[in-house]
């Protein structure tokens, strides 16, 4: 009913798909006693028939909505959603829905897609657009737009066409994720990450009214994520990398010591890398990570401790991360425990692959964070006081970082078994 509290209301029709509500008004009315709220359908008299003509028409509409949704969600071809929408419409034969107002009200916008990413960053970086909690966006955090941006490019390049905002369609959506998986080689998580960025853009042309909301409704963002391998270091592995004395260049005991101090406190290299001598204290350390925000506090490990005693509380400035990753393989080249081989399965251009290296080879500025995680998993310390430490909102994200063989657990299970007896 569109006026439930009227003597006397019109009927209308709501049609969810895709979590989009499409509303059909029918152009017929009846009092609203003669409607059954429950069943949200008109309550049939005996002898109405007035009331049975309206239930007829309403009963066959009903069928004529379901062959259309059926059309849209499994025909071949299926319907696009806005020809979904106008075909409901054409069904209540009303030329004045509010679908003929918005369609004939729509602009088409001339601004390309990679124009627009200038200006989707440009208004990330004034704070005119803000983070879903309502903060201005990092600078850092921008970053990944402008890769993004790098691709669409290149992409352009490789099809010779300009892509329009407008014209943007699943047909070129498709095109674009074939062309970052074959010719761009992206691993299957890379693409993931590509896509959901490429999605905020999208949204936002919706926001600012470029494109219509229905274009949205019918893209479908291939976002899929896979578990991959990676390594961790274990504390003995850790102890021996603290060993290592010669060094080829000064920045690169300076790299070896920043990570070591990541593997104990389980800090991101953003974290790690800029520790304010501030954010000690009581044997502490309490800080606002540069990610999410949130506040944590970390116990100060013994490995920790010895390693700020070291630099007295000011930890040396290190390479940005591309140049840290060297240059910690390089570091962990020297210990004979690192020259193992280990396989890593990734998908590459849709082939689930086997790519084999020495486990030094593997070592990056995340290896820290993994390692603290999982060796204090492997310690039986509660997961949650490790989140607490990591900052990790929730257990599927926190669960990601235990990179732990089944031959570990197997030990542990053992050493259980032997402390119980």
């Amino acid at each position: 009913m569109a006026r439930p509290k009227a003597p006397r209301s019109s009927i209308r029709v709501k049609v969810c798909v895709s979590g989009v509500a499409i509303f059909l008004y029918t152009g017929r009315s009846i009092p609203t006693a003669d409607w059954d709220k429950k069943k949200c359908f008109i309550r049939t008299a005996a002898g109405g028939t007035t009331t049975a003509r309206i239930v007829k028409y309403l009963r066959e509409l009903e069928m004529e909505i379901v062959d259309l949704l059926d059309q849209y969600h499994n025909g071949k071809p299926r319907l696009m959603f806005l020809e979904l929408q106008e075909r409901l419409n054409e069904l209540v034969d009303n030329p004045r829905n509010s679908f003929s107002k918005t369609h004939s009200r729509s602009t088409i916008t001339k601004d390309t897609l990679v124009s627009f990413t200038d200006f989707f960053i440009k208004d990330c970086l004034s704070g005119v657009r803000l983070s879903p909690k309502r903060q201005k966006i990092k600078p850092k955090s921008l970053l990944t737009y402008n890769t993004t941006k790098v691709y669409l490019t290149r992409f352009q390049e490789h099809i010779g066409k300009e892509l329009l905002l407008s014209e943007f369609n699943q047909k070129l959506l498709d095109r674009y994720s074939d062309y970052l998986i074959i010719e761009g080689e992206l691993a299957m998580n890379t693409h993931a990450k590509v896509m959901m960025d490429l999605l905020q853009i999208i949204k936002y042309a919706v926001q600012l009214k470029k494109i219509p909301p229905s274009r949205l409704v019918e893209l479908k963002f291939d976002t899929r994520r896979e578990e991959t391998d990676s390594i961790y270091l274990t504390e003995s592995e850790i102890e021996e990398l603290l060993k290592i004395s010669v060094f080829a260049d000064p920045i690169h005991e300076h790299v070896r010591d920043v990570f070591v101090l990541g593997c104990f406190t389980g800090m991101r290299f953003s974290d790690y890398t800029t520790l304010d001598p501030s954010a000690i204290r009581n044997n502490r350390l309490e800080f606002v990570q540069k990610k999410t925000g949130a506040k944590v506090t970390i116990p100060i490990h013994p490995m920790v401790r010895q390693i700020l005693d070291k630099y007295n509380y000011v930890l040396p400035e290190v390479p940005p991360n591309n140049e840290f990753n060297r240059i910690i393989k390089l570091v962990g080249e020297q210990l004979p425990s690192l020259h193992v081989p280990f396989v890593k399965q990734i998908t590459y251009q849709r082939e689930r692959k086997q790519v084999q290296k020495m486990k030094y080879e593997f070592l990056q500025t995340h290896t820290a964070r993994r390692s603290f995680c999982s060796n204090e998993y492997l310690r039986g310390t509660d997961p949650m006081v490790i989140m607490a430490i990591s900052g990790h909102k929730s257990h599927k994200s926190f669960m990601r970082y235990i990179k732990v063989s089944g031959e570990q657990f197997a030990d542990k299970l053992e050493q259980i078994w032997a402390e119980r007896v």
